[in-house]
């Protein structure tokens, strides 16, 4: 006769023997997902070193992501943007008057496939071997996630959307509304209070960066240097002071100098951005892909990232272009203090 003990003792033992073959299916669940020939990849965290060189190199994307504009949750390999036309408007109307028609806003969806930035890492098995100086692949990724997210920058700017760029729309080919030419001119302040004047008063923008270049930042600091234009630096996160431009309304707006802005028709140019109004998506974030297939001794890997970017509410920004920055320009204070 079978007692409770004995089958207690039996329960137990088949219990043993099911734990021990879970224990063998996820060891060997987990030798076939890590098998040493199948890529691998690890998302690259920032590191103190690289979130100075980020934003060293690629300010504008930098500042966009302290925006909170840069969405690295998205897990589509399409994204949507919804642009805006404005077209509402507000008015009065008599205490019984009847409520006037409306007219709606647009929004017109703009989808887009996410697209592909890569950087390829291709180092010797001698190279990494004979150096204990340096840690040569160890330098290699760091540069690779910088110069993706370099690349990044250069697209959010002036990005052409192209097949042979085969990247997306940056600001210089989506901004149409608002745009200034100089025509070979020397920047003026008469000249960005226009502009940002157009945004915020004609379209309702809020003006929160003004990107250019060099050449035109030297411009810029002579011509307002002798009264409070060109301000004190402010802090636009992680650390990072730019110096920044008073505006009519007494905003003060950071300017990002951006060397990945190039020239147009070979004159420099200015953007006025409205952060909110520009929409960063990542599939992937720069991440690192090892263990890649290679015919050479050595090590093949890549940081790759997938995103894309559209702007929603173009008119909401503007652009100077056509500027002579190696035109001389004086103070308006220079000619009152020094007369002819």
């Amino acid at each position: 006769m079978t007692t409770i003990n004995d089958l207690e003792t039996k329960i137990a033992s088949q219990n043993e023997q099911l734990a021990i073959l879970n224990k063998a299916y996820a060891d060997l669940k987990k030798d076939m997902m890590t098998t040493g020939n199948a890529p691998q990849s690890t998302q690259i965290a920032y590191s103190s070193i690289l979130k100075s060189k980020v934003f060293e190199k690629a300010p504008f994307f930098r500042f966009l992501e302290s925006k909170g504009q840069v969405d690295d949750t998205f897990a589509s390999t399409y994204a949507g943007f919804y642009k805006e036309t404005d077209n509402s408007a507000a008015s009065w109307i008599e205490e019984n008057e009847d409520i006037p028609a409306a007219t709606a806003s647009n929004y017109d969806e703009d989808v887009d496939k996410m697209k592909t930035l890569i950087h390829p890492i291709d180092v010797s098995l001698m190279a990494q071997m004979g150096n204990n100086a340096i840690n040569i692949l160890a330098r290699e990724i760091d540069k690779g996630f910088i110069k993706v997210t370099n690349q990044l920058d250069s697209t959010l700017l002036q990005g052409t959307g192209t097949s042979s760029s085969k990247d997306f729309k940056g600001f210089t080919k989506q901004v149409t509304t608002n745009v200034t030419d100089l025509a070979g001119g020397a920047i003026s302040e008469d000249a960005i209070d226009d502009m940002l004047t157009k945004i915020i008063d004609g379209n309702g923008g809020t003006v929160d960066c003004l990107v250019t270049t060099n050449a035109v930042a030297k411009q810029l600091k002579k011509l307002v240097a002798p009264y409070r234009r060109f301000n004190d630096k402010l802090d636009i996160g992680l650390g990072h002071r730019v110096v920044s431009y008073e505006a009519p309304n007494g905003a003060e707006i950071p300017i990002l100098i951006d060397s990945n802005l190039n020239q147009i028709s070979n004159k420099d140019v200015m953007l006025f951005a409205d952060s909110s109004t520009i929409e960063v998506k990542r599939l992937l974030a720069p991440t690192l892909m090892t263990n890649l297939p290679t015919n050479k001794l050595g090590t093949k890997n890549a940081v790759v990232s997938f995103a894309t970017a559209n702007n929603i509410a173009e008119f909401q920004n503007g652009i100077i272009k056509g500027i002579d920055a190696t035109k001389e320009v004086k103070s308006p204070y220079y000619a009152v203090n020094t007369g002819p």
